[in-house]
């Protein structure tokens, strides 16, 4: 069992992103993971690369914007 901290990228887990909402869902199963270019981030935000699906019912994207950096968004999941 795949956990969100075992599939995002080791910036992740570093400092940087301490206070990121993500964060908190380290270790939360990570139940499929999508590319963004075949299955639609269900957010807002437009650089999403990756995204996953977890067992909690929240996804977190990988979000790769140019402008601002690395980001981790979490959108809960219409179940």
């Amino acid at each position: 069992m795949k956990k969100l901290r075992d599939e995002l990228p080791y910036d992740f887990m570093g400092c940087e992103h301490d206070d990121c909402r993500a964060r908190k869902f380290a270790e939360v199963e990570v139940i499929r993971e999508y590319d963004a270019r075949e299955e639609k981030w269900i957010g807002k935000h437009k650089n999403i690369t990756y995204w996953f699906e977890l067992s909690n019912g929240y996804a977190v994207g990988l979000n790769e914007n140019p402008a601002r950096g690395l980001s981790f968004p979490v959108e809960k999941l219409a179940r």
